[in-house]
């Protein structure tokens, strides 16, 4: 169990944070769902690139979740000092977020980069993409939302695009990377694969 979920056992209270995120920072969203693109980075990191991606996207409205704080705390400064009003951060867990948030909110575009590989097999288990993942952002998002996924490790890469194979609501595609921009991880890991998925 990770470090959010000991500290916030309780369900009930995970589930007060994301609504109150949504009430307080971007309380708007609510009340105009279909006029705003809502695109998610899962694992921002330090959020380099979520801040140069919201740069360029001002229409979008940007938000990213990691469940380290010195990362949150790195992301919104950069924020702060590039002053990109569009985007947000919260520290959660992934399936918390999507799970709680209001149900008329949908996302159109989720990048997960980088995410932890659970490399050894016993650990599989704990690995982000699982078809029940996958079926979850189904309900939380809108036909022909994408996914983006890049990992520097191949075996996930290969789990990752199985899944996607085997799946009935997402399919491979063919499409331009929506921002290709250094990053803490992307610099560290300079030999990676990527795919992108849409939603059937």
């Amino acid at each position: 169990m990770d470090f959010l979920l000991k500290t916030l056992s309780d369900k009930k209270e995970r589930e007060g944070r994301v609504y109150s995120f949504f009430k307080n920072k971007i309380k708007w969203l609510s009340s105009r769902p279909d006029q705003l693109n809502i695109d998610l980075e899962i694992g921002c990191g330090h959020g380099h690139w979520i801040n140069a991606y919201s740069q360029k996207n001002g229409d979008s409205v940007c938000i990213g979740i990691d469940l380290i704080s010195k990362r949150i705390r790195k992301a919104q400064s950069k924020k702060e000092r590039f002053q990109n009003n569009n985007l947000f951060f919260l520290k959660a867990d992934a399936i918390d977020f999507i799970s709680y948030k209001p149900d008329n909110i949908k996302f159109n575009n989720i990048f997960i980069f980088f995410p932890d590989p659970w490399p050894k097999r016993k650990h599989h288990r704990r690995r982000l993409i699982q078809f029940s993942f996958l079926n979850l952002l189904k309900l939380h998002t809108n036909k022909n939302s994408r996914v983006f996924f890049r990992t520097d490790h191949q075996d996930y890469f290969a789990w990752t695009k199985s899944h996607i194979e085997l799946s009935k609501d997402w399919k491979l595609t063919e499409i331009d990377w929506p921002l290709e921009h250094g990053s803490y991880f992307q610099e560290l890991l300079p030999d990676y694969s990527s795919l992108a998925a849409v939603r059937a």
